[in-house]
Formats: C-alpha cells, sequence, structure tokens
C-alpha cells in the first residue's frame, strides 16, 4: 500500500494577524453579536475605569500627604522644643491599639527651675534615656507634631484604601453587566430556537 503524499508546504507562511486585525476578523464573523461588541467594548472601559481609580488614589494619598505635613508645620510654629532626661520607662497609658507611649520626664525651664510631667517618648526610651519635649507658649507639655513617617503612613493607608474600594466598585459593576449581557444571550437564543427548533425537529 502507498503511503500518502506528503502535502505541499507553502512558498510563502500565512501572516499572522495583528490583535486589531483579529478584532476585525471576529466582528465579520455570522456568529457575533451585538453583546460580543459591547463586551469588547467593556473590556476597553474596565481597564480605563481601573487606570483611572489607580491614578485618583495616588493623588489622593499625595494630596493627604501634602495636607498632613502643611498642618504639622503650621502647629510646629506654635510650639517650642527641649531635652529633658526620663525619670520612668515608656509605657502606655491605654492598651487600646495604637497608644501613645509616655515616660515622666524632668527639664530645666527658661527660669531655671526643673519641672516634671509625663511626655511622649519612643516605645524603648528607659530612665536616663534623653527625650525631645514640645511646649506650647505657656511651658505645657503638649503633643508632638505628627512625624513625616506618620503622615506618609497615613496617607498610604487611606490611598489604599481608596484603590481597593474604588477598584472592588469597578469590577463590581463589570461583573453585573456581564451578567446582564449573559442573560440577554439566553432570551435571545431561547427565541431563535423556538423559531428554528420546528424546522429541525419537524414538529409543528
Amino acid at each position: 500500500m502507498a503511503a500518502p503524499a506528503a502535502a505541499p508546504t507553502p512558498s510563502h507562511p500565512a501572516p499572522r494577524r495583528s490583535p486589531f486585525g483579529a478584532a476585525l476578523a471576529r466582528r465579520h464573523n455570522p456568529l457575533w453579536r451585538r453583546t460580543d461588541t459591547l463586551r469588547d467594548r467593556l473590556r476597553v472601559l474596565l481597564v480605563l475605569a481601573l487606570t483611572a481609580t489607580a491614578a485618583a488614589s495616588v493623588l489622593l494619598a499625595l494630596g493627604l500627604y501634602q495636607h498632613d505635613r502643611a498642618h504639622a508645620l503650621r502647629y510646629a510654629a506654635t510650639l517650642h522644643r527641649t531635652q529633658a532626661v526620663a525619670l520612668s520607662d515608656a509605657n502606655q497609658q491605654s492598651g487600646g491599639l495604637g497608644a501613645d507611649f509616655t515616660a515622666l520626664v524632668r527639664w530645666t525651664g527658661p527660669t531655671g527651675a526643673e519641672r516634671q510631667a509625663r511626655a511622649a517618648a519612643d516605645p524603648g526610651t528607659v530612665t536616663g534615656d534623653r527625650v525631645t519635649v514640645w511646649l506650647d507658649r505657656a511651658g505645657q507639655v503638649a503633643a508632638p507634631p505628627t512625624s513625616a513617617a506618620d503622615s506618609s503612613g497615613r496617607a498610604t493607608l487611606l490611598g489604599c484604601l481608596a484603590l481597593t474600594g474604588g477598584g472592588a466598585l469597578v469590577l463590581a459593576g463589570s461583573a453585573l453587566t456581564r451578567t446582564c449581557l449573559n442573560r440577554v444571550d439566553l432570551r435571545n437564543w431561547d427565541r431563535a430556537w423556538a423559531a428554528a427548533e420546528p424546522a429541525w425537529t419537524g414538529r409543528k
């Protein structure tokens, strides 16, 4: 038995279609539906919406950081700082998450008199450490200005929350739209089958 002849090798390979050309070819397919066009547009809108959400979240974080730093600088301008000595180890005044650490400190006032009070301190402060104390115009201990690290952390957290929330809304809207398009396709298929079924099955 003779072996079948091999298929001839084309002299020029078939050109590869670009993504745009492939999309046009699909649209000329007789099975292409209007809902398929809407799905294509939905993909483009999804990418644009996610990009816009990410950009808006970054701008929001930057705006919050700049606002926080400006407020901290204005607040710092109303205070002056001095060096004190810790008379106790730093501890939390409350057990809540994010509670500030304070320590009993001693410093010398402008008149030369020694003063004592509880002031904000780093968590690792122990007795005898040097502590920076912020004082208001009356010479009373005040809360320190927000640090750049705290401002950055707060802005980053809020930016991430905005990105997560906005992205979730965009994806939920996309999923809901796809569900509606699928339901439209099913209804159209039911109508088309109701019209074609008698001819296929011979039932009147």
